[in-house]
């Protein structure tokens, strides 16, 4: 059974767990997923095999802390380290496909605004290959560290007790916030900072969403092939 068919039998199974026992153990799952350097096969067999440990208990009156004690954190701590790393191969197809992908919906996504633009004022059509390229990269660049700031945030924030002070809450929405606003101006900065080179072409709004879809449709026979996100 791959990882993806874990996944779907893991999310059936949890099914059976009283509220308690299934809030203990869904802590678990994202802490330990969320260490996207591990071996996702590894890692989903791994939970499984929790799960049905902790289902059995749990026919005999047991709690999630009767079976993996009352610091969840230190318990998965050492499973993690028990656990194989993901293989480099995968990791570079992974983010290969993520990359081609984000290509593929940055276009659908430049597209469709100026379909709309263009019905209210006229829009230059004209794309900077070199530019692209150099707004592709960064962008990128910064989608992954956010991705790793929001991996790290999950590890530290996930077994924390979920009836804390208001204040806390209040906080956590706060930086949230702050950090959106961040993202987003870094995206509009980076835009008008990079000045506009390389061979340049005429691609109109239908022309991106069209050549968008066609790129996600490529990713999408790859992935059915290759099963890149198993």
């Amino acid at each position: 059974m791959n990882a993806k068919d874990l996944i779907a039998l893991n999310n059936e199974k949890r099914k059976q767990l009283n509220e308690h026992n299934r809030n203990y153990y869904e802590n678990m799952l994202v802490y330990i997923r969320s260490h996207l350097m591990l071996s996702e096969q590894q890692s989903e067999e791994l939970l499984m095999e929790l799960l049905d440990h902790l289902l059995e208990a749990q026919k005999h009156g047991k709690s999630a802390e009767d079976v993996f004690g009352k610091d969840a954190k230190a318990y998965c701590d050492e499973l993690i380290c028990q656990l194989p790393k993901e293989k480099k191969r995968n990791i570079y197809a992974f983010i290969g496909y993520l990359m081609i992908r984000l290509f593929a919906l940055i276009a659908l996504a430049t597209g469709a605004v100026e379909l709309v633009a263009e019905l209210f004022t006229d829009v230059d059509d004209t794309v900077y290959l070199g530019k692209a390229f150099v707004l592709f990269v960064i962008d990128l660049a910064i989608i992954l560290l956010v991705v790793a700031l929001v991996m790290l945030s999950v590890r530290k924030y996930v077994f924390r007790d979920v009836s804390s002070i208001f204040g806390n809450k209040v906080k956590d929405f706060l930086i949230v916030s702050f950090v959106f606003c961040i993202v987003i101006g870094m995206f509009v900065l980076v835009e008008r900072l990079v000045p506009e080179f390389g061979y340049r072409i005429e691609a109109g709004g239908m022309v991106r969403i069209l050549f968008g879809l066609l790129v996600l449709a490529v990713t999408w026979m790859l992935n059915k092939k290759f099963r890149i996100t198993k």
